[in-house]
């Protein structure tokens, strides 16, 4: 589950997201929609981490991002629409690289891998 409670994040005079406050419950499937400049991008990289709110808590599956970072964002899957994809590598070989990364356990890690490739609809393309 995310919590997002009254996030603000200013640069400056700016204020790129102001006071926003929603809840994600497991397994519901949500999106931003929005012109550029409306703070959908800065709203993710606020939930995953990579930037500080200047106002407002973030909560992932129980755990604040500011105070336990590592715990909450080993919660969190996010795909930007710039992903850096490796061409030299297929899917499958794409999707246990970032097993790794995320430092899912060795002994797991293929079944896992398999389990993700099946529930994301990739398993008629992960040797390409």
């Amino acid at each position: 589950m995310i919590q997002v409670e009254n996030i603000t994040k200013r640069y400056g005079n700016f204020t790129a997201v102001d006071g926003i406050s929603f809840d994600i419950d497991e397994g519901e499937i949500v999106g931003f929609l929005g012109p550029n400049g409306a703070g959908k991008s800065t709203t993710m990289n606020m939930i995953t981490g990579y930037i500080e709110p200047t106002e407002g808590t973030i909560v992932i599956d129980g755990y604040d991002i500011s105070k336990k970072p590592k715990k909450a964002k080993k919660e969190i899957g996010y795909m930007p629409e710039g992903v850096p994809l490796y061409s030299d590598l297929t899917v499958k070989e794409f999707v246990t690289y970032m097993a790794e990364i995320k430092k899912v356990d060795r002994k797991t890690r293929k079944e896992k891998v398999e389990k993700i490739i099946e529930e994301t609809g990739l398993k008629d393309v992960e040797k390409k």
